[in-house]
């Protein structure tokens, strides 16, 4: 695989448009390439801005948040939106000079128009288009790419149905490959003054190119996910 970060010129809050940089700055997408865009960039173009002294950051947070769990050993609790783990609902003030930048209200819609505008422009059939965040892990320091929001592929590689080196039937697994691409191009974009907004992928083994939704192939729903005791008496 190949991972192609894509420099741009700095998008500003409270509002800029993100087409106008990807028609400035994005000209080699090719057929079977993802595209990997930062949740910020596309929250800017969507004008999903609040000014800083205006807006408590914690109460946003708590407005904004899915599943909220109470901390006392923290200065905010954690917070669950988009399917995710993701600190003050991913509400984020870096690089927001004076404004705090929400996530995408809703990054699967935005992910298929992303994915439209590149499928016309480039006047390609299999692309794909990720929309990416950071998350922290339980028991590690440091945050890792996560996908909120994509269209145009399979989100998990499949294995069942095959068989390991000695023979044994593989029944369950199957592997995250939005989460997995989403986590190596965030370490190739930076998160800082990189201004690196977007990573191409290119020659990804296995990857399956489909129409509509697939939400639902990845996220499972509470009552099947073997970690629901992590925040259940938390659901609203």
């Amino acid at each position: 695989m190949e991972f192609i970060p894509i420099k741009t010129r700095i998008l500003q809050p409270p509002q800029d448009d993100l087409l106008e940089v990807l028609d400035e700055y994005l000209s080699m997408v090719q057929e079977g390439d993802v595209v990997i865009i930062s949740s910020k960039v596309v929250a800017i173009h969507e004008g999903r801005c609040v000014k800083k002294d205006l807006n408590d950051k914690g109460t946003l947070a708590l407005k904004q948040a899915e599943i909220v769990i109470p901390r006392d050993y923290w200065t905010t609790p954690a917070t669950v939106i988009h399917h995710a783990f993701l600190g003050v609902s991913g509400i984020d003030e870096s690089n927001g000079d004076g404004y705090l930048v929400l996530l995408p209200e809703h990054p699967f819609t935005s992910a298929q128009v992303l994915h439209d505008y590149l499928i016309g422009r480039f006047n390609l059939k299999n692309i794909g288009v990720i929309i990416s965040d950071s998350q922290s892990l339980p028991f590690r320091y440091g945050a890792t790419g996560v996908a909120i929001g994509w269209w145009g592929i399979e989100p998990l590689i499949d294995h069942r149905g095959r068989f390991d080196l000695f023979g044994r039937a593989i029944k369950r697994e199957r592997s995250n490959l939005v989460d997995g691409l989403t986590a190596a191009a965030t370490v190739v974009a930076g998160e800082v003054d990189e201004s690196t907004p977007v990573v191409i992928v290119r020659n990804i083994p296995l990857i399956n190119f489909v129409a509509g939704n697939t939400k639902d192939k990845l996220f499972s729903p509470s009552h099947d996910d073997k970690f629901r005791v992590l925040y259940e008496k938390f659901l609203p």
